[in-house]
Formats: C-alpha cells, sequence, structure tokens
C-alpha cells in the first residue's frame, strides 16, 4: 500500500499532465457554442481530478497539524476530530467523482478510439478511488494507506492518455507544466 501523504504530489503532477495533454475547454470550443467530446471528457477528468487533490490535501493537511502538535492530548483531540470527519469527506469525493463519472461516461466518442480507451482507462481509476472512498466511509483508519489498485489505475489512464494524439501545442503545454 501507498502512504497517502506520499500520492498527493503523484496525483497533482500526473493529474496536471492528464488535464493539460489533451486540452483546455476554452481552446477547443466551436465557433457556434457546441463544445467538442474531447472537452467535455477533460472537464470530468478536471473535475474529479479537483476532487480527488481536494481529498487528499484536506486529510494530509489534518494529519500534519496532528504531527505537528506536541501535546499528546491535542494530537488525541485532532485524530478522534479526523476520524470522525474522514466519513463525510469521504462521502462528498465519492459523490463528485460520480458525477465526474457519469459525465465522462456520457461523451461520445467512437468505440475504440484512442480517447475512447484513455476516458474507459480513467474511468477505471476513478472506481478504485470511488472504492477507496466507500471503504473510508466506513472504516475511517484506513484512510492513510491507499490501495495499490488506485496507482495501478491511475498509471493505466496515463499511458493511455498519452497514447492520444497531441498537437505541438499541447505538448509544449504538457512540457511547462511538467517543469515546474
Amino acid at each position: 500500500m501507498l502512504n497517502l501523504r506520499n500520492h498527493r504530489t503523484l496525483l497533482s503532477t500526473v493529474g496536471a499532465f492528464l488535464v493539460a495533454s489533451t486540452g483546455s475547454g476554452i481552446a477547443w470550443s466551436q465557433a457556434n457554442g457546441n463544445r467538442e467530446p474531447a472537452d467535455v471528457l477533460l472537464d470530468a477528468v478536471d473535475h474529479s481530478e479537483t476532487t480527488m487533490r481536494d481529498y487528499i490535501d484536506e486529510i494530509s493537511g489534518r494529519f500534519d497539524e496532528i504531527e505537528a502538535t506536541s501535546d499528546a492530548g491535542r494530537q488525541e483531540e485532532l485524530a478522534t476530530a479526523l476520524m470522525a470527519d474522514v466519513p463525510g469527506l469521504a462521502e462528498d469525493a465519492r459523490t463528485d467523482v460520480l458525477v465526474a463519472k457519469e459525465d465522462a461516461k456520457a461523451v461520445t466518442l467512437p468505440d475504440g478510439g484512442r480517447l475512447d480507451l484513455a476516458r474507459d482507462a480513467y474511468v477505471a481509476h476513478m472506481d478504485a478511488w470511488i472504492a477507496e472512498y466507500e471503504q473510508a466511509m466506513v472504516a475511517p483508519a484506513g484512510v492513510v494507506e491507499i490501495e495499490p489498485r488506485v496507482n495501478e489505475t491511475f498509471d493505466s489512464a496515463v499511458a493511455a492518455f498519452e497514447r492520444t494524439d497531441l498537437d505541438s501545442d499541447r505538448e509544449e503545454r504538457v512540457d511547462e507544466l511538467l517543469a515546474d
């Protein structure tokens, strides 16, 4: 299992890559106001990644606060409050990721195309996170560790998005994002 704290940086970097590698909604909007399917998919990916990052940041921030406190009584109080809050935090995150998943699945893409395969891989990653949230809702103490399946599905989604064709502007954007 991977420690939650170590996953935060990886999730942020690769999430930025996923969103950047397939473009932004503004750049792909058509003149008639209709949006390209890729834009709608990327909005769902962005929504999901933002939700996942916010959840990790909240939990990690609370752990940091516990560790920074030298008073044992205060540490216990903070830990108890965190464990009481985890089910609600997990439920909220689960709800948002379920919405993003439905948005991603609703995008019409040619079956078997590279973007369709990338979407399928990312939906599997969302499913892995949904399972994490559901577990945290019933067993809050398990929030410290992330199941390896989350990272495996994430790696698969990244690889699938990397196989999509990117124009030169998108490649430059990915390079800029990953350089920071």
